[in-house]
């Protein structure tokens, strides 16, 4: 049958006609419905899909109309219902109720309750009406139990991967354990550092992320500031070693976002040949060392990034990326939350030396961050420090040179005579020995 296409220059006259005429269509489509749900009860009754070799209608559906089989298994269900149902079945033939409406009400309605549930579902809107029928169901003992069953076991999560390095998770749970759920991230999410280009899906998004975050943490080896460890989880991604050169190669995400995780994760050298094959795997080693964060921790306290005084999920910053040459030292590091790493690394955020070698950071387009008045020592000491100043957090003490040859002093209370832990630091290898003073 040939169709007559609409062209989109014809005119539908005022918008009271298009609405009556939208009305009137899908009144139609409503008969429609009616019509080919009556023609496929009576190709089940008749048992049609054996003929075809299909086990039941709801497969011979999902081939021959291309229907998923959880739609069809539906369809089925509505037509045989409304067999015993000829006031809603009259009222669906007319037009008088969509499919949706159908659907809602042939759960819950039997003989007894036919006439008062079709009254209401004519004066109604079907977000109503599904509600009102998820209730009744929700009533009735022997339907509930089914439904809570088939909730139950029908909770799942889903993932899957687009090629330009975004995915979604979808999860399906009862509704008190989503509400569970969202409880959690508005909690945290009211904690996440401020940011007025954050749109609320987007604070949603980073609060989901940060509670993985924090159920990942490796307790014996939380840092005082919460910081991250490298022992608390692992995400395992593969980079060519001449991508982190910048002279091609292939890798697993985006260089920026390779970057950060190296900044403060844990890294396996392997080294395979052209053909894949794996000729050398080294031993796991920080990006970070340890005695290295600890001094960073007692002189950062918080995230460095202007205006914000995150102390939870804290990340050790390489100014000057060990991939680029960048030192694994006190003077090439900083604290940054996570959601300030990101920006940094892959938000076109930057920072820069002054000619004190201080630091400051830059917007996407150049312009500095501004700094607003200096905090006090109680919220972490965030100001840019004097040469000559003291970093003091609990019993660590570490001045300006020190932090610059990314040598650590430990004093105890008493002043005991300090064991100094001194590193000679290369481009890429960080070796410690202990000595005395």
């Amino acid at each position: 049958m040939n169709a007559t296409a609409i062209s989109p220059a014809q005119p539908f006259g005022s918008l009271d006609e298009l609405e009556i005429s939208l009305i009137e269509s899908y009144r139609e489509v409503s008969q429609a419905n009616h019509r080919f749900l009556s023609l496929l009860r009576e190709f089940d009754l008749r048992q049609g899909y054996k003929a075809c070799g299909n086990a039941d209608c709801a497969e011979w559906l999902n081939w021959k109309c291309g229907i998923s089989r959880t739609t069809a298994q539906e369809k089925v269900r509505v037509a045989k219902a409304l067999w015993n149902l000829p006031q809603i079945d009259e009222a669906f033939a007319r037009g008088d109720l969509s499919y949706s409406k159908v659907r809602a009400i042939t759960r819950v309605t039997d003989a007894l309750n036919e006439a008062q549930l079709l009254d209401y579902a004519l004066r109604t809107s079907a977000a109503d009406l599904d509600i009102y029928c998820s209730r009744l169901r929700n009533g009735d003992q022997a339907k509930a139990e089914k439904v809570a069953r088939r909730v139950r076991e029908g909770r799942a999560l889903y993932r899957y991967f687009r090629e330009d390095g975004t995915g979604t998770i979808t999860v399906d749970l009862p509704r008190e354990e989503i509400e569970l759920v969202m409880q959690a991230i508005e909690r945290i999410a009211v904690s996440l550092p401020a940011d007025a280009d954050r749109s609320l899906f987007a604070t949603a998004a980073d609060a989901f992320v940060d509670m993985a975050r924090l159920s990942l943490q490796d307790e014996q080896h939380d840092t005082p500031n919460n910081s991250t460890s490298s022992n608390a989880y692992q995400v395992v991604v593969h980079i060519d070693a001449a991508a982190l050169d910048n002279i091609g190669g292939k890798s697993d995400l985006p260089l920026p976002t390779v970057k950060r995780l190296c900044c403060d994760g844990a890294l396996v050298r392997l080294i395979e040949n052209d053909a894949g094959e794996v000729l050398n795997v080294g031993r796991k080693q920080r990006a970070v060392p340890t005695a290295i964060k600890r001094a960073l921790n007692a002189r950062d306290g918080t995230c460095r990034f202007p205006g914000c005084h995150h102390q939870r999920l804290l990340d050790a910053h390489h100014i000057k990326h060990w991939s680029d040459g960048g030192e694994t030292s006190l003077a090439n590091l900083l604290l940054l939350c996570s959601h300030h790493h990101t920006l940094v690394h892959e938000g076109g955020f930057n920072i820069q030396r002054r000619r004190d070698s201080s630091c400051f950071f830059t917007r996407p387009d150049g312009r500095p961050v501004e700094v607003g008045s200096p905090p006090s020592a109680e919220d972490g000491g965030q100001e840019v420090r004097e040469a000559s100043q003291v970093y003091s957090f609990g019993t660590y003490h570490i001045d300006e040179d020190q932090a610059r040859s990314c040598s650590v002093v430990w004093r105890s209370e008493r002043g005991a005579t300090p064991a100094l832990i001194a590193s000679q630091v290369d481009q890429r290898q960080v070796g410690f020995s202990n000595t005395r003073r």
